[in-house]
């Protein structure tokens, strides 16, 4: 029987290290665990917490983050819809202008930044295998687990309108 799990508080940056030391990184490294996150039109799933580390420092009015995420996420192949599990573990370098940190604020929540090292990490447009056949336009089957269907207009060689008048010179003579 699985129990409610008590909420882990999100991964955050204690600002007074950052100030107190600038230029000098101050290291982090635990998980978030995001649930979903928005894609374009689409909610994603992440398989469990992603694994987070990295460092951040102050230098020039701006706070940069260095940032590791590491994880997996629940994704549809982009040619044959099948369902896939994306492996992601990814480096990102982000700027955070010390104008966008509220004033007295002591801590910087990096689920933001998170989210968007994630959405970074995985792949624009996903695939079950690299050689995934996708789903024939004409009849909507999976090329991947089976052949065209009786009747099929893919089966037909079409000719490109643009050849069809050498053709018929080449079918004259």
């Amino acid at each position: 029987m699985d129990f409610p799990r008590e909420k882990e508080a999100a991964m955050r940056l204690e600002l007074k290290q950052v100030w107190a030391n600038p230029g000098r990184p101050v290291l982090f490294s635990g998980e978030e665990d995001l649930g979903t996150i928005r894609w374009y039109d689409e909610t994603l799933y992440l398989e469990g917490p992603v694994e987070t580390s990295g460092s951040a420092f102050y230098q020039d009015d701006h706070i940069y983050l260095f940032l590791h995420v590491r994880g997996a996420i629940h994704r549809n192949c982009s040619r044959c819809l099948t369902d896939i599990l994306e492996h992601f573990d990814k480096d990102e370098f982000l700027e955070v202008p010390i104008d966008e940190v509220p004033p007295g604020m002591q801590y910087l929540e990096l689920k933001p930044y998170i989210e968007n090292g994630v959405r970074l990490a995985i792949e624009r447009k996903p695939l079950c295998k690299p050689d995934c056949k996708g789903i024939c336009p004409h009849c909507g089957a999976n090329l991947n687990v089976e052949g065209h269907k009786p009747g099929c207009q893919a089966l037909e060689k079409e000719v490109d309108p643009r050849w069809a008048k050498l053709k018929e010179l080449l079918t004259s003579q």
